[in-house]
């Protein structure tokens, strides 16, 4: 069902008069996110780590030791940013690179024992903040919700 607008319906004879911005997927993704990323920033703040940086320890957490081409892919990164959260988080002590033992001309990126403490720590919060965001929904909501959000994610 569509929202209501906030704003005033666009003039008459504009090609799109019925237009609205909270009507369009790709903002109300965009809301649910920022609220989502708030809540886990809001609540490891002390971390000093962002959200992006948050899902790039964790999946370094799940995964162990990757490629950042494949953890940049893992993580749902441009190759650009993936670089710049890595170098950060290496800059910080809680990630390390090496070298593939098969593959030499591979660089590997794994969590240090700092970063592993550290994801330790923070994934009890990340899940609290994720009751948190789901909270305004039941259970088969959520269930929708995230069968829905995987299928859009996968194309």
């Amino acid at each position: 069902m569509p929202r209501t607008s906030t704003k005033a319906p666009a003039p008459a004879g504009r090609i799109a008069s019925d237009y609205r911005l909270e009507d369009q997927v790709g903002f109300l993704l965009r809301r649910a996110y920022q609220r989502a990323s708030s809540n886990l920033v809001d609540r490891i703040g002390s971390s000093d780590l962002t959200a992006p940086q948050y899902a790039t320890l964790a999946r370094l957490y799940e995964r162990g030791a990757l490629s950042q081409n494949l953890l940049g892919r893992l993580v749902a990164m441009e190759p650009a940013n993936i670089r710049d959260v890595v170098l950060r988080l290496k800059k910080r002590r809680l990630v390390a690179t090496r070298r593939d033992p098969t593959d030499k001309r591979l660089i590997l990126i794994d969590l240090t024992a700092a970063g592993t403490a550290l994801v330790e720590q923070l994934i009890p919060i990340e899940i609290a903040c994720t009751a948190t965001t789901l909270a305004p929904l039941k259970a088969n909501e959520r269930k929708q919700l995230y069968d829905l959000l995987g299928r859009l994610a996968d194309g």
